[in-house]
């Protein structure tokens, strides 16, 4: 158990983050003591990092890490994303590379619809593939992708857009908007096509998650990891996560300690829980998910909802087919410490008290 304020500070920035615990402790050692673990985005930089998941939220490289994120490092105006490494070469069609190639580089798809990020331009350095919008604050370093590896699948995606008929917005526009990018381009009051993330006031729970993807190894041994947005009810978007995973502590402590960190307010998003549905005590020829809703604690358009999938016995099967894959995501599960969990708990049963008094 860690016995300081400090040490509980960066168990939590670690457990949140996936940041190694050297790393996670020199952050917090130079925070002061009641500043946050993690900084809001500002405005332009979660518009970014909104459109980045949105665009990579189903993957279908099947990454071990949610999403493919092994550590996320987050500041104010910049957001590093350290990917696992590659479970295949970036000329394989599946390849993580080309997966987030063909999910984030902005083009025209064949019936004249944007994808990926618009307005995003990307360099490649040494320390990682750079990702910046067009005259605008904030940016994404994506870290574990070899320069080569991201310049092959480039390539390769290149001669697939064009033999379907997509054109990559940076060909003919390299340094500035290309003229189907404009409508997406802030501020602005204009029509968007879809539900896309315009408005500052849309991007604070996208960027939040994704700040925040490496929690949700702590609820289980990661199978799956998808999320998509619908329009929620204040005419905002519900995000919705489905994290399918093998428990490995007893119910209904698997999504107790995440929720509670997921909304402590050193590490959390600013969140207030809507509903509850926990189905553990079930058998599981009745329900295998428990889901978790939440929405803005200041009033911010948006809501969330989280989806525990679980997977025991034979519906367990399918992902352990695979020997050493399975292996491999068991060693990712993260438990979080009985001190922090305990901790969850209590805050999850006070804000129950208080919705009913």
């Amino acid at each position: 158990m860690k016995s300081t304020k400090l040490e509980r500070r960066t168990q939590k920035l670690q457990l949140t983050t996936g940041m190694p615990w050297a790393q996670a402790l020199k952050h917090v050692a130079a925070l002061a003591p009641s500043a946050v673990l993690i900084p809001e985005a500002h405005p332009s930089q979660a518009v970014l990092e909104t459109f980045f998941l949105k665009s990579f939220a189903w993957p279908q490289a099947d990454p071990h890490h949610p999403w493919g994120i092994r550590c996320v490092e987050p500041s104010r105006n910049r957001l590093v994303l350290v990917f696992e490494d590659q479970q295949l070469p970036a000329d394989d069609y599946e390849s993580l590379t080309r997966d987030l190639v063909r999910a984030v580089v902005p083009h025209v798809d064949e019936w004249g619809e944007v994808r990926g990020i618009p307005g995003a331009r990307f360099t490649v350095a040494r320390g990682g593939i750079l990702i910046r919008r067009l005259n605008m604050p904030g940016s994404i370093t994506i870290v574990g992708i070899p320069a080569a590896d991201w310049g092959t699948a480039m390539n390769l995606q290149r001669q697939e857009a064009e033999a379907a008929g997509m054109r990559y917005c940076h060909d003919s526009s390299p340094d500035q908007w290309h003229a189907d990018e404009l409508p997406y381009r802030e501020p602005s009051t204009d029509p968007l096509p879809g539900q896309h993330p315009r408005r500052t006031s849309d991007a604070w729970l996208g960027s939040g998650l994704l700040r925040r993807a490496p929690l949700l190894r702590t609820i289980g041994v990661p199978l799956s990891t998808t999320a998509w947005t619908n329009p929620s009810l204040d005419k905002g978007q519900t995000w919705i996560v489905d994290y399918i995973h093998e428990p490995q502590v007893p119910a209904p402590l698997p999504h107790q300690g995440y929720i509670g960190l997921l909304t402590d307010p050193e590490c959390g998003l600013a969140i207030t829980r809507s509903t509850l549905h926990c189905s553990c005590a079930r058998f599981p020829e009745y329900s295998t998910e428990c889901r978790f809703n939440a929405r803005s604690s200041r009033g911010q358009l948006g809501a969330l909802q989280v989806r525990f999938s679980r997977r025991t016995g034979d519906n367990l099967e399918l992902y352990q087919e695979d020997r050493d894959d399975y292996a491999a995501r068991r060693k990712l599960y993260r438990p979080i410490p009985a001190h922090l969990a305990r901790g969850s708990a209590e805050t999850i049963h006070a804000q129950d008290s208080s919705r009913r008094s």
